[in-house]
């Protein structure tokens, strides 16, 4: 049933008009998902950073660095999937179980829907007369009734329905992606000195790269988006790395 419900409400006016307008996908409601990318990405980058900075200290071998790190991200790719997955596929449920509940008000109490159309339109300023032929218009179809009153009454879109799995997908790759730079110099350097200094300026690179890229969907400044990401996951790695120094030194 849910299936065929979603396959009449494949996607809202708002976006084909954003579409259509914008000429960019980002532009639809879709374009949410760089939210959940940017905080995959910090995540992996600030918890390696941190585990790292503990570790670095204790293990004087770099291959046991590595080896820790390794199992550190595998397990950090493995939660953020699953907890990504399983948040997603929470709403999503929310949101099916409050299409179906207006499926059935539109099919065991229509007088009651009827109303609440024309007190929609009335809220944006129609005459009674336009009231009477917007109703009609829209009640004249069950499809079109529904697709309407998902959309304005209890402000759900199609679009915004993601899939579980294909967002545990992709939070799980943002944040090994960004796990990676924080990692990537212990297995081309032979000590753990120049590995972390290595690592340090290979974050603060990446953070910067990360702003300026993400400036073409927020369309600010290429500059003031990486300074303003460096900035801040700067001091978030930073943060995270002085945690790790204090946590060695109290268990030492």
């Amino acid at each position: 049933m849910r299936k065929r419900l979603w396959a009449v409400l494949p996607r809202s006016p708002l976006e084909y008009r954003l579409k259509a307008w914008h000429g960019e996908d980002w532009h639809t409601a879709r374009g949410r998902i760089i939210r959940d990318i940017v905080y995959a990405v910090d995540t992996g980058l600030v918890t390696t950073v941190s585990f790292i900075a503990g570790i670095s200290v204790s293990l004087v071998s770099r291959e046991r660095v590595i080896f820790a790190s390794l199992i550190q991200i595998a397990s950090g790719t493995l939660a953020i999937f699953f907890g990504s997955y399983i948040s997603t596929r929470a709403q999503k449920h929310f949101f099916e179980n409050q299409i179906e509940r207006e499926k059935r008000e539109i099919e065991q109490m229509p007088e009651k829907e009827t109303r609440e159309i024309e007190t929609i339109f009335r809220e944006m300023g129609f005459t009674e007369d336009e009231q009477q032929v917007a109703v009609k218009r829209i009640t004249s179809d069950k499809e079109r009734w529904l697709a309407f009153m998902v959309q304005e009454e209890i402000g759900i879109s199609p679009g915004m329905i993601d899939n579980p799995y294909e967002i545990g997908v992709i939070s799980a790759g943002s944040f090994l992606v960004g796990a990676l730079p924080a990692i990537l110099p212990f297995f081309l350097f032979d000590t753990i000195a120049r590995a972390m200094v290595a690592s340090a300026v290979s974050v603060l690179s990446f953070l910067f790269l990360l702003g300026a890229t993400k400036a073409r969907i927020t369309r600010i400044h290429w500059l003031l988006s990486g300074m303003e990401t460096l900035l801040f996951g700067a001091v978030s790695c930073g943060v995270g790395f002085l945690l790790g120094r204090i946590a060695y030194g109290f268990f030492k």
